[in-house]
């Protein structure tokens, strides 16, 4: 069988990126490393990114750069020509890879894709990922495919998932006339984007290359895919040996058949056939397609699913949906002795701290049968378009078995290995139920906590679906007070703004410094809602200098009521020496990818407290590593 060499060069967000550089990438080092230039053009972009996804994004006009030679324009200079102006745009535009690499992108090659190797074939991977799109595809000159971020003229960020047609063309060439490893590369690159992995600048993430193939073999076979179709690319294309960026062979193989017998195991019984294809099942007609979790292609099939031909929407600004509030839950009808609608039944997957974690599909599991179909639907239908227009997630989990954990720690679990919210900001929430067992669990995720801190409202209406069935109501005909649960984190949750405000701590300590000054001079009472630095995200570097600071240190004076409510101090130091404490909830290092580690220089995202002695106090929400 022919072998197709490939080459990524600085494009490392790529499926098969190997070590060689590519020619014309735009980067002299030659490394695949975040270099200090990297650093210069990325840096702002994630952050503006983040501003724009999360909320209001101040915009001013860019102006067009001019050349050293040039100095003042005079009035009397004639207008520049249309391809001055191409290559004008062309050098504003900026590609960053999820690790923080940076690629020129050529304005003119950046286009909104019309081919069925792209645009018609994300359509159809996002009809079964359950999840609405974020991203745009894309035409390109990458070397592959990628899963990158474009900074454009206007100044907003948007992601996108890049391809070379002659790329998907020569793949399809060196693996037979299967579609299947085109779809299983462009369904590597949604899973970057879908879990958030373009927001971590900052250096090699083998780990987060297995999240996105096991999400791959996972939603192909949601399309129908055999295991050895969804492996086809990765075990013809890839090299053996670990890369810098990525892991050999049998790793991502391993990864791979992960996702695909999960995806199986969700649907069916009998997985031990690595030929076995997915049933095709109903989809009720009033749930939003990508919502449907169990649509799958026909098992006579042995090629992508035709259905959903149409291309796939650019990501647009979606609808805030309405949102029950306490007294909008309904109460499904008696049935007057007829025989009610079954219950959807979900095979909830096995949690597992080894386990490669991977994108969820929907956002209501139930192996019991408690909801009421139309329950669910409504509830499954908000939340999806919830998701899509605040990017919070929020999924409830009616369960039988709690594997051996307390509800709140399966939440949190859950949300781990599912990858409940986005990495960065912890906007995401887990619910629990376990009606055998007689409990109920929740995680919020970091971000989330502050709006609960003194309120446990979503538990105790989950804890009032046990008391009403207790006393002799009917499972399904009151599963609406489980909704009702999220639909309180949901209403608490709209209003809140994710935008990471303060790209650096040098911005944030700046403007503090300023409001102080205005507050000291100010001859009104001091308002929180118009404080911009209040309880406001920032981005900062720092490296950890102790993990048990000394509580008695003056300069740092650590607030021991906040080391025991919102979880131990720790101290970190900036590249300038700054000392900050950081308080580090529980969760926050059971969610990511690696551990707090003495030493190690790491990004930290942060929030703001109310403390304003001894050094600056935050909360950590998340980190990635640098170092």
């Amino acid at each position: 069988m022919k072998i197709l060499s490939l080459t990524a060069g600085v494009a490392a967000a790529a499926l098969f990126a190997v070590q060689a550089q590519a020619a014309g990438s735009g980067s002299s080092s030659g490394s695949l490393w975040p270099t200090a230039k990297d650093r210069e053009i990325c840096d702002p972009i994630f952050s503006r990114l983040q501003q724009s996804e999360r909320g209001p994004l101040m915009m001013a006009q860019t102006d067009l750069p001019k050349s050293e030679a040039e100095g003042e324009v005079s009035q009397d200079k004639a207008k520049p020509s249309e391809e001055e102006l191409t290559r004008e745009l062309s050098a504003m535009l900026q590609a960053c890879s999820y690790d923080g690499k940076a690629l020129k992108v050529d304005a003119r090659a950046m286009t909104g894709s019309t081919e069925a190797e792209g645009t018609a074939a994300v359509g159809k991977i996002m009809r079964f990922t359950g999840l609405p799109q974020n991203f745009t595809i894309m035409e390109s000159d990458v070397p592959n495919a990628a899963a990158i971020i474009v900074m454009g003229e206007d100044g907003i960020p948007k992601r996108v998932i890049a391809y070379n047609r002659q790329f998907m063309s020569d793949v399809a060439k060196a693996t037979g006339t299967s579609d299947w490893p085109g779809t299983s590369i462009l369904a590597h690159e949604i899973g970057h984007h879908l879990s958030g992995h373009t927001l971590m600048p900052g250096g090699s993430q083998p780990p987060i290359e297995l999240e996105a193939d096991k999400f791959s073999g996972f939603v192909l076979f949601k399309m129908g895919a055999t295991l050895p179709d969804a492996e086809k690319a990765i075990a013809t294309l890839i090299p053996e040996a670990d890369g810098p960026t990525h892991p050999g062979r049998q790793k991502r193989l391993k990864a791979v058949e992960a996702g695909w017998l999960q995806s199986c195991e969700q649907q069916q019984a009998e997985c031990g056939d690595d030929t076995v294809v997915a049933a095709a099942e109903p989809r009720a007609a009033s749930v939003p397609q990508q919502v449907e979790p169990q649509s799958t292609a026909p098992a006579s099939s042995n090629k992508p699913s035709s259905a959903s031909q149409a291309a796939a929407p650019e990501t647009a600004a979606a609808q805030m949906p309405k949102i029950p509030g306490p007294l909008d839950i309904e109460i499904p009808t008696a049935t007057g002795g007829r025989a009610s609608e079954p219950a959807v039944i979900d095979q909830i997957p096995k949690l597992a701290a080894d386990a490669v974690p991977s994108k969820f599909d929907r956002f209501v599991y139930d192996d019991v049968g408690v909801f009421d179909p139309s329950v669910r639907e409504k509830l499954q239908t908000i939340a999806f378009q919830f998701a899509a227009a605040a990017n919070v997630e929020v999924v409830t989990v009616v369960t039988k078995d709690l594997q051996g954990s307390d509800p709140d720690q399966y939440a949190l679990d859950f949300m781990h290995q599912m990858r409940v919210g986005k990495m960065d900001v912890g906007n995401g929430a887990v619910l629990v139920v376990a009606p055998n067992d007689k409990k109920v669990g929740a995680a919020l995720g970091p971000g989330l906590r502050v709006l609960f801190e003194n309120d446990d409202s979503p538990k105790r209406r989950l804890n009032d679906y046990l008391k009403i069935v207790d006393g002799g109501g009917e499972p399904q005909r009151v599963s609406s007070t489980i909704s009702a649960a999220a639909y309180r984190i949901m209403n608490q949750a709209k209003t809140q703004q994710w935008q990471i405000r303060y790209p650096t701590f040098a911005s944030y300590d700046a403007a503090d410094r300023k409001i102080m000054e205005e507050r000291s001079k100010a001859t009104t009472p001091y308002d929180p809602s118009k404080d911009p630095v209040a309880n406001a995200l920032l981005r900062l570097e720092a490296t950890i200098v102790s993990k048990s600071p000394d509580m008695n240190d003056r300069s740092l004076l650590v607030n021991e009521p906040r080391s025991r409510y919102v979880g131990p101090a720790m101290q970190v130091r900036t590249s300038d020496g700054r000392d900050l404490v950081l308080y580090v909830n529980s969760a926050v290092p059971q969610l990511m990818p690696m551990p707090l580690e003495e030493g190690k220089r790491y990004s930290f995202i942060a929030r703001d407290t109310i403390l304003r002695s001894g050094a600056p106090q935050l909360d950590l929400i998340s980190y990635d590593l640098l170092d």
